[in-house]
């Protein structure tokens, strides 16, 4: 992928998660799931840090940052860490296949 391309799917990816966790707020979550739900968003919150962290370095000196594939293994660590992989998993598949939400 070109550079901007990067930076595109980067931000798509990370404006997906934000929808993508609109799911922990649906009525039928069952109640007594409160602590389980902020330790997800607790995740989602570090998955958006890192990807911002990743789009300042690409957008000011492409060079300092790392490899894609090293991305990619960060946030899977994450995700794993949260136990929120499907919500990533989720984000990555809208925005590889076109359907991410428009602005």
């Amino acid at each position: 992928m070109t550079l901007p391309q990067r930076i595109r799917a980067l931000a798509r990816i990370y404006s997906t998660l934000t929808v993508c966790t609109r799911q922990f707020f649906l009525p039928n979550i069952p109640k007594g799931r409160d602590e389980a739900i902020n330790k997800m968003l607790h995740g989602v919150n570090e998955l958006h840090h890192t990807l911002a962290h990743w789009l300042v370095d690409y957008t000011t000196d492409e060079s300092k940052a790392f490899p894609v594939d090293v991305l990619g293994r960060q946030l899977v660590e994450i995700a794993d860490q949260y136990r929120i992989g499907s919500v990533l998993d989720q984000a990555v598949e809208r925005v590889r296949t076109g359907a991410f939400p428009e602005a």
